[in-house]
């Protein structure tokens, strides 16, 4: 692959807590898009400042930092305010709909889900045209 080609091809960060659901969700999407990983939220948001992501697939529940507040760090920042978020979760539906940073996901996943939603999901946001957000300057 060429810099042109891995600078063209969309990147995905992927936050979950749990090694494995950390690993099932790089392999669902490792062939199609560039891919950085972290297991805790403090990172996810250092990770978007400076890889600037298409698309982060963020776990909501996890120790120290939470995915609720990552996502308030990220439309804090005008770095990272437009980055589509899509949340992979297990909360219950009706605990989904109480969270004030529901209207903040560009899509919401629960667990388990396949690999083949996740794709999807990542397709329609894309799709959508989300505004990329801007490469920091490093």
């Amino acid at each position: 692959m060429t810099l042109s080609e891995r600078r063209a091809r969309r990147s995905v960060l992927v936050v979950d807590d749990n090694p494995d659901h950390l690993e099932f969700l790089r392999a669902a999407v490792h062939s199609r898009y560039d891919v950085a990983t972290t297991s805790h939220g403090l990172d996810a948001y250092d990770l978007a400042c400076r890889e600037a992501p298409d698309v982060i697939l963020l776990d909501l529940l996890m120790p120290v930092v939470d995915g609720q507040t990552v996502v308030r760090k990220l439309r804090s920042n005008p770095l990272t305010a437009g980055v589509a978020i899509i949340a992979v979760t297990g909360l219950e539906p009706e605990i989904l709909a109480s969270l004030p940073e529901r209207q903040e996901f560009a899509a919401i996943l629960r667990k388990p889900c396949r690999q083949s939603e996740i794709v999807d999901a990542i397709e329609r946001v894309l799709a959508a045209g989300r505004p990329r957000p801007a490469p920091s300057a490093s």
